[in-house]
């Protein structure tokens, strides 16, 4: 097989890339459709707020702790075989969760769901900085988010137009979605064998801080939205049509800047575009956790994920600007671990949180992990200012 590490034209639509746009695109929605309404589901049917915030990490700690081993798997059967199975086992399962009531099949069902998230995750970030040209790689970053974005945005408005009609027929339908992935992975998408070349991890680490940093705050944040924030709104007397119309206004505000901001971040300093990006993060999830009109509300959430979203692709082009060509399958796997982390520890510790402190709570501990971020970023860039 072809490896990857040929030499590549320097276009963001060459060499298998719009294929893996297509699968970032599936990957949005199986988290936009699948999470918010499997959290409004079980509200529905009085699961406390904890154990909803616990099915949703079990879901994000299996892309956590499925990591290495999906590395072993994609060294081994490759990137078509892979990316099939996580397909496969996506779409098979989701179906299942609103057959049943019982809380222990929902969190096995959610265990399947999460592996097989994390097989076409770890394929697709790991692909993207081999596909990608170094002069075009914060846009075909920006374009996989965009596409992912545009999947999480879809999401929603599939679920909220079905779900009052019956919540099998959304899941079936999002299922029938995931699983036409097979056709594009088996027809554009090119059989390459991807090397995992071995790194010391704590040096590899040490490299990649602000953007680790950033993939840990963002899958906080964004598990914490698409698994407690319906649940949140469903207590502010929100129907099921509403959640959905604010969760697209999230996702619009995202499909809207995540391209312009990462191409000024080609342009223009990554850190100091980081740096704005992250201090309107801070002010809009600050600002939601306090405002309670409906209109101002819809205002912030198209705030939050124009700011959200573009954080996504940055951290990813910083990983790929960081490290060589040999270390660039595991700087993305350690992207997708972290990630993975920042996704589970989010729903479980927000739950907490918000049952201790109350529910306008949601997102302190988004907001603290964005001011890490923060403080990280003006280190570098001092760094940066002494250097010169």
């Amino acid at each position: 097989m072809e490896n990857l590490t040929s030499a590549k034209p320097n276009s963001a639509f060459s060499n298998g890339l719009p294929a893996l746009y297509v699968i970032a695109f599936l990957s949005g929605i199986s988290i936009g459709l699948f999470n918010p309404f499997i959290s409004t589901l079980m509200a529905q049917n009085q699961v406390e707020e904890l154990w909803i915030g616990a099915n949703s990490t079990v879901y994000f700690l299996m892309i956590f702790i499925g990591t290495p081993l999906v590395a072993r798997i994609l060294r081994q059967i490759g990137l078509r075989k892979t990316m099939t199975l996580g397909l496969m086992l996506m779409g098979c399962s989701a179906p299942l969760f609103p057959m049943t009531t019982q809380l222990s099949l929902w969190f096995v069902i959610r265990a399947v769901m999460g592996f097989g998230c994390c097989l076409y995750l770890v394929c697709g970030q790991t692909a993207l900085n081999y596909f990608c040209h170094e002069s075009n790689r914060g846009l075909t970053s920006g374009l996989y988010a965009l596409a992912f974005s545009f999947g999480f945005g879809m999401g929603p408005v599939i679920g909220s137009s079905l779900y009052n009609f019956s919540p099998q027929l959304t899941f079936s339908l999002g299922s029938l979605l995931i699983l036409s992935g097979l056709i594009v992975v088996w027809l554009n998408l090119p059989e390459k064998s991807i090397v995992f070349h071995s790194s010391i991890r704590i040096e590899l680490f040490r490299k990649l801080k602000l953007p680790l940093y950033s993939a840990y705050a963002y899958g906080f944040v964004d598990a914490t939205l698409v698994s407690l924030y319906p649940v949140y709104l469903l207590k502010q007397n929100y129907g099921v049509e509403q959640i959905g119309s604010t969760f697209v206004l999230f996702v619009l505000g995202g499909l809207l800047a995540t391209l312009p901001v990462t191409h000024l971040a080609d342009r223009f300093d990554k850190l100091k575009v980081l740096l704005i990006t992250v201090c309107i993060i801070i002010f809009s999830l600050s600002s939601l956790s306090l405002i309670t009109n409906s209109m101002t509300i819809q205002v912030l959430a198209f705030i939050s994920g124009a700011s959200i979203s573009p954080i996504f692709p940055l951290a990813i082009a910083m990983i790929g600007n960081k490290v060589s060509r040999n270390e660039s399958s595991s700087g993305s796997a350690l992207f997708t671990t972290v990630y993975g982390f920042g996704c589970a520890a989010g729903p479980v510790l927000s739950s907490t949180v918000m049952q201790i402190f109350g529910v306008r709570q949601i997102f302190i501990l988004s907001i603290m992990s964005f001011a890490l971020v923060l403080v990280y970023t003006v280190s570098e860039l001092n760094k940066s200012d002494r250097a010169y």
